[in-house]
C-alpha cells in the first residue's frame, strides 16, 4: 500500500505536491487504453482523433458516474462530511456506475458526430477492460477494494495500520474494517492476511483484454465484442465480489455489483444468442 507515490517539491513555496497513486494509475489507465483504441480505430477506418476526444469525454463521465454510484452506495459515510465526496484521489469508484454514465455519453457523442455506434463500442471495449485492470493497481496501492480474511493461502497480503499527522490511526481501509469487527487491535501494525482481490481483478481484466482483442476479428456483427464483455466481465466481477470484504450484502445474499452482474450477464447472453441466430439465418438464405 502506497497512497502517495511521490511528491513534487516546490522550493519557493516550501511545500510539496503529493502525487496520489490512485489518480496516477487512472491517468496511466486512460493513456494506455486510448492509445490502443486509437490504433484499433485506424485499422477500422475511424478517425483516431475522434476516439481521443471521445475518450476524454468518457473519462470525465465515467469518473462522475462511478463516484456517484459509490456515494449512493456508501452515503452514510459521507453525509456528515460532504466535502469528502470530492476526494476522488482517496479511491471510491464503482465501475458499473462509470460504465452506465459512459454508455450515455458515448451514445450522445456518436449521434452528434455521425459515427457507427456499435462499431465504436467494439473498438473501445478491449481498451476499457485493460484500463480497468490498471485502475485496480491503483486500488491496490490505495488500499481500497480489499479482500476477505484468508489465513491459509500463501499469497495472502497484509495491509498496514497507518497514522495521520497527529499520530492517530486513520487506516488502511482494511485495517479499520477489521478493527471494527474486532479482528485486530490498535496496537497491531498489520491486518490479518487477506485475499489480494485488487491483483486478482488486474490479472482477470488483462486476460479479458486479450480475449476481447482476439475475438474482435471474429465477430459476426458490430456489437458482439460489447456483448462478450457483458458476458465475461460480470462473471469476473461476481467472483471478485464474493472475495471482497468492503461491500455490504443485500438480504444477506448479494452485493449491488453482484445483482447488476447477474442482470448484465443474462441480458448479454440473450442478445449474443439472438445476434448469432440472425447471422446463421441470414447465411442460410439463398
Amino acid at each position: 500500500m502506497r497512497r502517495i507515490l511521490f511528491e513534487i517539491p516546490l522550493p519557493f513555496f516550501q511545500r510539496n505536491i503529493p502525487i496520489y497513486s490512485y489518480g496516477f494509475m487512472l491517468m496511466v489507465a486512460f493513456l494506455v487504453a486510448i492509445t490502443i483504441a486509437r490504433w484499433r480505430a485506424r485499422k477500422e477506418g475511424i478517425d483516431a482523433n475522434k476516439i481521443t476526444d471521445l475518450g476524454i469525454y468518457l473519462v470525465c463521465a465515467g469518473i462522475f458516474g462511478a463516484r456517484l454510484f459509490f456515494i449512493i452506495q456508501f452515503f452514510e459515510d459521507y453525509k456528515n462530511n460532504l466535502f469528502s465526496i470530492f476526494k476522488i484521489y482517496e479511491g471510491g469508484l464503482v465501475y458499473y456506475g462509470g460504465l452506465f454514465a459512459g454508455i450515455v455519453t458515448l451514445f450522445v457523442y456518436v449521434r452528434k458526430h455521425h459515427l457507427p455506434f456499435l462499431k465504436i463500442i467494439d473498438i473501445l471495449m478491449p481498451s476499457a477492460a485493460l484500463g480497468l485492470g490498471f485502475g485496480r493497481i491503483g486500488c491496490f496501492l490505495n488500499g481500497c477494494c480489499f479482500g476477505k480474511v484468508a489465513l491459509h493461502i500463501p499469497w495472502a497480503i497484509q495491509f498496514p495500520r497507518t497514522l495521520d499527522k497527529t499520530g492517530m490511526v486513520d487506516g488502511s481501509p482494511a485495517f479499520l474494517h477489521q478493527y471494527e469487527l474486532g479482528l485486530v487491535h490498535l496496537s497491531d501494525v498489520h491486518t490479518l492476511p487477506i485475499h489480494p482481490t485488487q491483483l486478482y481483478s488486474f490479472l482477470s481484466d488483462v486476460a479479458l483484454f486479450f480475449i476481447l482483442s482476439a475475438f474482435f476479428q471474429y465477430r459476426k456483427r458490430d456489437g458482439e465484442v460489447l456483448l462478450l464483455f457483458g458476458i465475461l466481465y460480470p462473471v469476473i466481477r461476481f467472483c471478485m465480489e464474493a472475495l471482497r470484504d468492503d461491500n455490504p450484502l443485500f438480504f444477506n445474499l448479494f452485493t449491488v455489483a453482484q445483482i447488476i452482474s447477474i442482470g448484465m450477464f443474462v441480458v448479454s447472453v440473450v442478445f449474443f444468442a439472438i445476434s448469432r441466430f440472425k447471422t446463421a439465418r441470414k447465411a442460410e438464405m439463398p
